[in-house]
């Protein structure tokens, strides 16, 4: 169907584009309320879940869920004189998409008001691009950007990196973040305001490192929790704007054909500004908010308690907003910074000549009884685990939550679990432990290539063990993380990347651990029931199914039948919410 950009309206308009909704028609027959739909769609190619194991014709709509779906024939019977009748001449129709790890309140910013260049940007070019934001007649007090790839000081030989900002900046403060969203790159004056001192004897916070000069110094480059010392004291963002930028990335994942996501990390102000956006008609999406926990940036401060998680969760909870869930951070990222908590000890070289297991931000017993107080309590757990120590550690405070709270339990979403020592696999099946596989996959890539060289070959290459968990039964979800180290929520090259372990766009031959390919149909339910059974809202979302939300997206391409290197240029032609279009590609 590429290149279809419009379907059939009988009844009710020529064009799709050109129709009004209209009020549900209710008739009575003999003895019995015959149901009328507000809209049905007929001579379409139904993929329920996405997958191609229930395929159906047609399927009618009243009151923003699905009525009936069925056949052409069937589906007609719901017809009355006020309903909308889409004649879809053959177009594949797939469920909305769900993207169950990203971070929209973050990418909204981005996107609208910050200073931004490439993953894989040069010296010369980041610098121009500082600098041409200092020089902007609007330009703000903080340059606040980025992002930074994790071998960009591995690449290139900076001497002092806060000086090299100095000398673009101007008189701004500057803070960048890198790829992985974890560390950050400040120039001198960003460090004074944070009371950085600028000397050997400055004292590294709790869980971060200030990176430093041959004589001691910080240099400007901070990672994990040393980041959030300056990021802390930036002024935030304004409540309507911050509104305005998740109402932003509403409409960028309809374009992409989501409907639904889990924002993985939520503080409150971020609470407030989706609630704004969603009372004032402008999130069409299904949105689970993990709140933060550890206040997450800077040293760690004691976690709430379940009462005040409540309250928020009452105050910012709406029919779009599921806000009873929870993150904790519980390691790094295994790139250049070696912050992710291993098992073995990281590779060595000039610039890290002493052998590491990297970072572990939360105590075990302070893990575990976090885990068993929100557990009990019902909220939904995500823990980020990036290493395979962190996998273990969390694998063992679920297990210990389980013999108290009883198993099986809501499922405990691992985020990041790209390395899983093979002993813990079974584990996650045991443990309803989900396997939360964000950011996308492919390679070669920045963060890629930062990960392999730091955690060394061949364990480096045995990364996302997306086969040997659904051989074993575990919870697998797709996520893109953006805007950490994804480019974009774009789920479909990800898609591609699963089934063929190959970059999606760049035509390489190379494959990333070939044996953990899996099919198409195991791949698309990662972005459709999989995670709707994870986030908790499978009865809302997720397939096409009688009483679900009517959320659905027409393809340029049906993905079944084409060349699985083409999966990648699919996009939707449209994207429907609760029964409404939200999105139609130009």
């Amino acid at each position: 169907m590429k290149g279809l950009t419009c379907w059939v309206v009988v009844g009710c308009c020529v064009m799709l584009g050109g129709c009004k909704e209209a009020p549900g028609d209710v008739s009575e027959g003999v003895g019995q309320e015959i149901l009328r739909a507000d809209t049905v769609v007929i001579n379409a190619k139904v993929y329920t879940d996405g997958s191609s194991s229930d395929v159906r014709e047609a399927f009618a709509i009243q009151d923003g869920r699905f009525l009936a779906v069925d056949s052409t024939a069937a589906v007609r019977e719901f017809v009355g004189d006020a309903t909308q009748v889409i004649d879809a001449q053959g177009a594949v129709v797939f469920p909305g998409l769900i993207d169950a790890h990203v971070h929209p309140s973050l990418g909204g910013q981005k996107v609208l008001y910050m200073c931004n260049f490439a993953f894989d940007t040069t010296p010369n070019q980041l610098a121009n691009t500082i600098e041409e934001c200092a020089k902007a007649p609007d330009a703000p007090n903080w340059i606040v950007g980025g992002q930074w790839s994790s071998n960009f000081f591995v690449d290139h030989d900076i001497a002092s990196p806060r000086e090299f900002l100095d000398a673009v900046s101007g008189d701004h403060p500057v803070f960048l973040d890198d790829d992985s969203a974890h560390h950050g790159w400040a120039n001198t004056k960003a460090l004074k305001l944070a009371g950085i001192p600028l000397s050997a004897e400055a004292k590294d916070p709790i869980g971060g490192v200030y990176v430093r000069d041959s004589k001691g110094i910080p240099n400007g480059v901070l990672l994990e929790s040393a980041a959030g010392v300056v990021s802390s004291i930036i002024p935030p963002y304004t409540l309507t704007q911050q509104a305005a930028g998740i109402a932003a990335v509403s409409d960028i994942a309809n374009s992409y054909g989501v409907t639904a996501f889990g924002d993985a990390r939520v503080p409150e102000m971020a609470m407030h500004a989706y609630k704004l956006a969603d009372d004032a008609g402008e999130l069409n999406i299904h949105a689970v908010l993990y709140q933060q926990s550890y206040g997450h940036g800077g040293e760690p401060e004691p976690l709430e308690t379940v009462a005040t998680y409540d309250e928020r969760a009452i105050e910012y909870g709406s029919q779009n907003l599921k806000t009873r869930a929870i993150k904790f951070f519980l390691d790094g990222v295994p790139t250049a910074s070696r912050s992710a908590l291993m098992v073995a000890p990281y590779t060595t070289d000039a610039q890290h000549p002493e052998e590491t297991l990297g970072m572990q931000m939360i105590a075990t017993e302070e893990l575990e009884r976090a885990i068993l107080r929100f557990d009990a309590a019902g909220y939904l757990i995500k823990i980020h685990t990036a290493g395979d120590g962190a996998v273990r550690v969390a694998l063992d405070a679920i297990e210990s939550a389980r013999g108290i709270n009883g198993a099986p339990g809501r499922p405990i979403s691992l985020a990041h679990a790209g390395y899983i020592d093979p002993a813990d696999l079974p584990r996650f099946r045991a443990l309803n432990a989900v396997a939360d596989f964000s950011p996308y996959l492919w390679y070669p890539r920045p963060i890629i290539d930062s990960v392999l060289q730091a955690v060394g070959s061949p364990r480096g290459e045995q990364y996302w063990p997306t086969r040997d968990l659904l051989n074993s039964g575990a919870l697998v979800n797709g996520g893109s993380d953006w805007p950490a180290a994804a480019a974009d929520m774009n789920p479909w090259p990800a898609l591609e990347s699963l089934v063929t372990r190959r970059h999606p766009t760049n035509g390489t031959a190379s494959k990333f651990w070939a044996e953990q390919s899996v099919s198409l149909d195991e791949a698309i339910v990662l972005w459709t029931t999989q995670p709707a059974l994870i986030l908790g809202i499978e009865d809302e979302v997720g397939s096409i199914a009688v009483g679900k939300s009517a959320d659905f997206i027409l393809l340029n391409q049906d993905i079944h039948n084409i060349p699985i290197d083409a999966i990648s240029e699919t996009s939707p032609l449209q994207t429907w919410f609760r029964g409404r279009q939200v999105f139609e590609s130009k």
